[in-house]
């Protein structure tokens, strides 16, 4: 059986949901990660606080639609949070391969979110539309953020020169 649009849309809504409750738990130890570096850290923090507040915006859209937040896909989110974000523990290029993944991260929230506004968009459903634009902002922010630091975090990974990606 088929579904209906607004079914798709709320599935989806409910994947960028699952989707931000793993990021918050991978920005947790990213937070840990940058330590040393206070600008890096202070920036990841502050997507962290917004990463919360999209997870919280997705649950909204989710209510208003009259849908609910899967609860499976929640718990799984976290416990794949939780490992991913333990992934480059161990490295000595933790800090580098920490950006890389956040970059990439970014880019796939960023894709994630113009399909939903789309979806949303094409159902009429404008406060949809308006949370997910105001979701990729912050998700374009970061990743120019990451963009512009990358090449720093590389030359001290290279050069083990503590503070550079400061």
């Amino acid at each position: 059986m088929a579904k209906e649009p607004k079914e798709w849309l709320l599935s989806w809504l409910n994947d960028a949901y699952a989707m931000e409750e793993s990021i918050t738990e991978v920005l947790k130890d990213h937070v840990k990660d940058a330590e040393g570096h206070p600008r890096l850290q202070a920036r990841i923090q502050q997507h962290l606080e917004e990463t919360k507040r999209h997870a919280q915006l997705d649950r909204e859209c989710i209510e208003h639609l009259g849908g609910d937040v899967s609860g499976a896909r929640g718990g799984m989110a976290n416990i794949m949070g939780r490992f991913q974000g333990k992934m480059t523990a161990l490295s000595d290029d933790e800090l580098l391969k920490d950006g890389i993944s956040d970059y990439a991260t970014e880019h796939f929230e960023i894709a994630s979110y113009k399909a939903i506004s789309k979806a949303a968009e094409a159902l009429g459903e404008d406060r949809v539309v308006q949370s997910c634009q105001e979701i990729m902002q912050d998700e374009m922010s970061m990743a120019k953020f990451l963009d512009e630091h990358l090449p720093d975090v590389v030359r001290e990974t290279m050069h083990g020169k503590a503070g550079a990606a400061a």
